[in-house]
């Protein structure tokens, strides 16, 4: 470890790690390399010292590390060596200093993965050190390290949600000044309070005047993100419409429970539990919810719009539905400000709205879209803007400057992926919903009941769910595994409610 500078010193950069050992979570938190500048390396030396220094390591943890000293280093066979640590290091019948260690063997193995391209585990070590920094206390160069880490980590995260990462092999001290005009552009997004700076104040003995009362200590800050920077390039009047946005840190909005926001939508899509589950697996450790560009296939009728929609408000976004069977042009991007009639591209319209960093898009019966380039074609509008990387300097038209819409979700909808450019599909995320059975008549019933008692403002009194005669008639006359004709379905069901408490 490098010893403290001395008062009044001024800080340095971390230089590169000499080599001779594996550094610890804690020096990779603050930038130093792995062993011999290499992940695999690292992970290699690392867990064949461990089998022969800990003769009494946990036997799962063992079969885990076998597997790594002999060269297997892998992201499937680091998750398996996380697991295996996290589950022994829940073991509460061993010592606290034991479970430390076997959870810092688990934030070890997210560290190697993230290096070796693994999209969740980048996202996660950018947490763990932005949570150490907010924690406070840090030296102006303890405080630098842990964002220069952050910013080093959410660049490994884009360049993997694009599919652009490849495993480096120059040191990351270099690489690290290689991206700092990455590194740079993230951290001017954060507004840091004092305290997280400089940290408490502590006199000569290491007394805190705040450690008796921790209710006095400052609360930390939401996250927000910076979309427009500034609109005093425009005219009065453009700067009055966009005052809510420009130089505002807009909020972003926090990844839920996974597991309830599971249950909420498989209750309500009981033919779409798997393909939610591997939706909602893309938010894991995610610093923010966010969606990657996902295009969901199914026949029509299937639900795929009410099932983007459901799944964006579930995960706390505000959504906006743009159908791409009515737009013949490319508008989706924006038009020019020399128009008269010039409009903003529709996710910076949506932030505008909601006031909210973190929105989606849905865009609907994306196989149906205009084929003409006369006006330019949506789906080559979309290719600009579902791309992270040019979406955080994408130049807006109507504003004429570049505005940074990388936290927007967006999600197509499909009958089938025929027409669909190559060039968006690889691009996406391809889910292909199954249609719903009678199996699932009960559960959809009931979720569709439930939209109807939200649209006409009734409560569960007034208009009760289904009955069992009622599916059964319901089951009778669905033909077709069409959620639409069922929501017709059911409206008359309710409908029929109604005559009949008239005549009764």
């Amino acid at each position: 470890m490098t010893k403290n500078a001395p008062r009044g010193a001024r800080p340095r950069a971390p230089e590169p790690f000499p080599g001779n050992h594996p550094p610890s979570v804690e020096e990779l938190d603050h930038g130093l390399d792995f062993f011999d500048c290499d992940p695999i390396a690292d992970a290699i030396h690392w867990s064949t010292g461990l089998l022969l220094d800990f003769l009494d390591i946990h036997p799962l943890v063992r079969t885990a590390l076998e597997r790594l000293s002999s060269c297997s280093v892998s992201v499937p066979t680091l998750s398996a060596c996380e697991s295996a640590c996290d589950e022994v290091a829940d073991d509460l019948k061993l010592r606290p200093e034991d479970r430390d260690r076997y959870a810092d063997y688990a934030a070890r193995c997210v560290y190697y993965a993230a290096f070796l391209g693994d999209h969740g585990c980048a996202l996660r070590c950018a947490v763990r050190v932005w949570q150490a920094a907010m924690a406070g206390g840090h030296g102006d160069l303890g405080l630098r390290n842990l964002l220069t880490t952050h910013a080093e980590m959410m660049s490994i995260a884009a360049y993997c949600d694009g599919g652009d990462w490849r495993p480096k092999t120059e040191p990351r001290w270099a690489r690290q000044q290689g991206d700092a005009l990455t590194a740079l552009q993230i951290i001017a997004r954060v507004q840091w309070p004092q305290n997280v700076r400089r940290g408490p104040a502590r006199d000569d003995t290491g007394y805190d005047p705040r450690d008796a009362n921790e209710d006095d200590l400052p609360e930390r800050g939401e996250a927000g993100h910076v979309v427009l920077r500034s609109t005093s390039h425009l005219n009065a009047a453009a700067q009055k419409e966009w005052k809510t946005v420009a130089g505002a840190l807009l909020p972003l909005t926090p990844v839920p429970d996974p597991t309830e926001a599971s249950t909420t939508l498989s209750r309500e899509f009981p033919h779409l539990r798997s393909e939610i589950d591997g939706i909602l697996r893309t938010q894991v450790g995610r610093p923010y919810a966010r969606l990657p560009f996902t295009i969901l296939v199914g026949e029509p009728g299937a639900g795929k719009t009410r099932a983007a929609r459901r799944l964006c408000e579930i995960l706390g976004l505000p959504v906006t539905v743009y159908s791409a069977a009515g737009s013949a042009d490319g508008s989706i991007i924006g038009t020019s400000r020399q128009w008269n009639s010039s409009r903003a591209c529709v996710p910076l319209q949506a932030i505008q709205r909601d006031l909210r960093a973190t929105v989606a898009i849905v865009v609907d019966e994306l196989d149906k879209a205009g084929s003409r380039s006369d006006n330019g074609r949506i789906v080559d509008g979309l290719l600009t803007l579902i791309e992270p990387e040019n979406a955080s300097r994408y130049h807006d038209p109507s504003l004429e400057c570049p505005v940074d819409i990388s936290p927007v979700s967006w999600i197509a909808t499909a009958n089938s992926l025929a027409g669909i450019p190559q060039a968006l599909l690889d691009r996406a995320r391809i889910v292909h919903m199954p249609s719903p059975t009678k199996a699932d008549l009960p559960a959809l019933a009931k979720s569709i009941a439930a939209d109807v008692r939200t649209e006409r403002g009734v409560d569960l009194a007034w208009m009760p769910d289904l009955d069992g005669d009622e599916i059964e008639l319901a089951a009778r006359a669905w033909t077709k595994p069409s959620l639409r004709q069922l929501r017709r379905i059911i409206e008359t069901i309710l409908a029929g409610r109604d005559v009949l408490a008239t005549m009764n």
